[in-house]
């Protein structure tokens, strides 16, 4: 039943184009955890983007990123529990409804989360990242 609500959920985030962009909130001072599968002092991949395997916006995001020679780690969610079950953690630390939780989901540099592929938003999260020290 979740994966169906994710899936409807997917079509009507992909339609609205919504995206959730920022800095984690500051006033917790907590991380996202992005994966439970990062062996430990590995840094995570800079962007790491969840996905459905028959979700068309998601294989129209992850060909943007390969074209543009973009690194990224795909999880799909449909195909893996546990990856199913990190982008719903990821969701809750966004406070985003149950409703309005779709794919592809963006996590760029462990702290800048997009729902949904906007290109512009997309590259503006890269910079945005790229500039800061880490």
């Amino acid at each position: 039943m979740l994966r169906l609500v994710l899936l409807l959920s997917s079509l009507l985030i992909a339609l609205t184009a919504t995206s959730f962009a920022g800095a984690p909130n500051e006033s917790s001072g907590k991380q996202t955890l992005i994966t439970t599968s990062q062996p430990p002092g590995e840094e995570a991949p800079l962007v790491v983007i969840y996905t459905l395997s028959t979700c068309p916006h998601c294989k129209e995001a992850k060909e943007y990123l390969s074209n543009n020679k973009i690194p990224f780690t795909n999880r799909e969610v449909d195909t893996d529990d546990e990856h199913m079950e990190t982008l719903m953690k990821i969701y809750e630390s966004m406070g985003v409804p149950e409703e309005k939780r779709g794919v592809p989901l963006f996590v760029i540099g462990n702290r800048i989360k997009i729902q949904g592929f906007n290109k512009d938003k997309l590259q503006e999260a890269l910079k945005e990242v790229s500039a800061k020290p880490k």
